[in-house]
């Protein structure tokens, strides 16, 4: 059952994607448009009317400086990009740490019964040393990598491969963001048990510009000064909810205005 409503929830993503590359994406008529700088396209939207249904209203803060969030599961996200085209939506995630000299976060975010998915485009990023990260689901592990230590290695030296920090890409189809993490065997690394230790899901996007700034120089075992990482979910709607709309002709339209 839930491979049938996976497919027909990929098959509305394409649908969508197929129906909206030939359109302009807006909001509705008679609302706006930005919150801030970011675009927000039906069926997201700020007010009543404008978004297709409450799981797709986003809380604009544009008057105070913040970011849009959306609310998903009572979990607020901070949103930094929509897309319509490729039915992806750019939120800022929180990053999961422990040891770290401030209070121990581990928010798990949970997707189930909404219409997002977090993308395959998304990589389990863990840093620490002798940090084993797992991905939990009905708790068993699903995923992890390993960042183990390195005395000699030359603090200078960017990317991600193992050294100090790790990375996996994400099981396909995840709905929940469950991590943990600990020491490697029974291992405690060169800090002892007590080290910091940081795991997060990040956008390949990021990881290809971020990590550099985060895991060199003189800070290469966790997120100096940083709370959430872009990361990526794919989102769609019903198919009843899509059909209704496209029967009606109540979809994006070229002749739309909005504000």
């Amino acid at each position: 059952m839930a491979a049938v409503e996976l497919t027909v929830f990929h098959f509305i993503l394409l649908f969508w994607s197929l129906r909206t590359a030939e359109s302009q994406v807006m909001a509705l008529p008679g609302c706006e448009s930005y919150c801030g700088v970011i675009r927000i396209p039906y069926p997201f939207g700020m007010t009543e009317g404008c978004f297709l249904e409450e799981r797709f209203k986003i809380h604009c803060n544009s008057s105070s400086g913040g970011d849009p969030t959306i609310t998903v599961n009572g979990t607020d996200l901070a949103v930094s990009s929509i897309s319509v085209y490729d039915s992806t939506i750019y939120v800022m995630f929180p990053i999961v740490l422990t040891n770290c000299g401030v209070k121990d976060r581990n928010t798990v975010v949970d997707l189930e019964g909404s219409p997002f998915v977090f993308s395959s485009e998304n990589y389990l990023v863990a840093s620490g040393c002798d940090n084993l990260a797992l991905i939990n689901q009905n708790n068993s592990a699903i995923g992890g990598c390993v960042s183990i230590c390195d005395e000699n290695r030359d603090p200078w030296i960017s990317g991600c491969s193992g050294i100090d920090c790790c990375q996996t890409r994400i099981p396909s189809n995840l709905k929940v963001f469950n991590v943990t993490m600990k020491g490697v065997d029974g291992r405690n690394g060169r800090r002892g048990e007590k080290q910091c230790r940081h795991a997060f899901l990040a956008a390949r996007s990021w990881i290809d510009y971020g990590v550099y700034y985060s895991f060199a120089g003189d800070n290469p075992y966790g997120m100096k000064d940083v709370d959430s990482i872009p990361a990526v979910l794919n989102w769609g709607i019903d198919k009843w909810v899509l059909d209704s709309l496209v029967s009606k002709g109540a979809y994006y339209n070229s002749t739309h205005t909005s504000t």
